[in-house]
């Protein structure tokens, strides 16, 4: 939590006397900042605290956002049109087999979202699969099936498919790397989650042949999720973003 995070938003009444704290802490930000949605939604509504109105304005520490509540749901400060994306995180990693996006990076205020990965070092060829995540946990409940199919610079067809997994298989790296672009649908929900990518890497399972993919999963359970991790029997370097779709 930065300095400037707040918990609560407290309405103050006549004649009473302010502390130092609570002077300075309205004086360094004319708009509220929380730790993540979480914190936001405890802060206004309790004893003592501002009820919640139309025009609110917030700041996000974990998704770097601003947010306005319209009267019945916080918004996203950002383009006017529907449709587009909203930038969330990004971090680089280096010479690890698991990645994993932080805790909450699916929240209540979004539905779908895209991710953008892309390792361009690891340690040998190897397969690269995903596991859905909640609270700081990877689910490793034998609910994932996927499916996906590619064609390499050699003309060659080639794929893979799974049900009832621990994880989900998304592609194949090199030496040299490879470059995934996935979407993830409604993980927040109470519901299956389902996914699609576009892989290119290597030849599925063989060779060093140079090959796009394309494919999706789902887990096949009623789970909601916060995060996801990406997890390979090689190190990987790199770095991945992820965005929400604005809908």
């Amino acid at each position: 939590m930065g300095a400037n995070a707040q918990t609560t938003v407290p309405t103050f009444t006549a004649s009473q006397v302010l502390t130092a704290d609570q002077m300075n802490q309205s004086a360094r930000t004319g708009v509220p900042v929380f730790a993540d949605s979480t914190a936001r939604d405890a802060g206004f509504g309790a004893s003592g605290e501002k009820v919640l109105a139309e025009g609110q304005l917030c700041y996000l520490e974990d998704s770097d956002i601003v947010q306005y509540y319209d009267g019945s749901s916080w918004a996203t400060v950002g383009p006017s049109s529907a449709g587009g994306l909203v930038f969330l995180s990004s971090a680089t990693f280096s010479a690890a087999a698991t990645v994993s996006l932080p805790t909450s990076t699916f929240t209540a205020s979004y539905v779908n979202y895209r991710i953008i990965f892309t390792p361009t070092v690891f340690s040998a060829a190897a397969p690269l699969t995903m596991r859905m995540r909640a609270s700081g946990t990877d689910d490793t409940a034998a609910n994932y099936e996927f499916s996906l199919i590619g064609y390499d610079t050699a003309g060659n067809i080639n794929g893979n498919n799974g049900s009832a997994q621990t994880s989900a298989e998304i592609g194949y790296g090199v030496t040299t790397g490879l470059g995934l672009s996935m979407d993830i649908y409604n993980p927040q929900a109470t519901a299956n989650t389902r996914f699609i990518f576009h892989v290119y890497g290597k030849r599925q399972g063989a060779g060093t042949t140079p090959s796009y993919h394309v494919g999706g999963g789902s887990f096949a359970a009623t789970t909601s999720f916060d995060a996801v991790s990406f997890i390979s029997t090689s190190n990987m370097t790199g770095r991945y973003s992820v965005y929400a779709y604005n809908q």
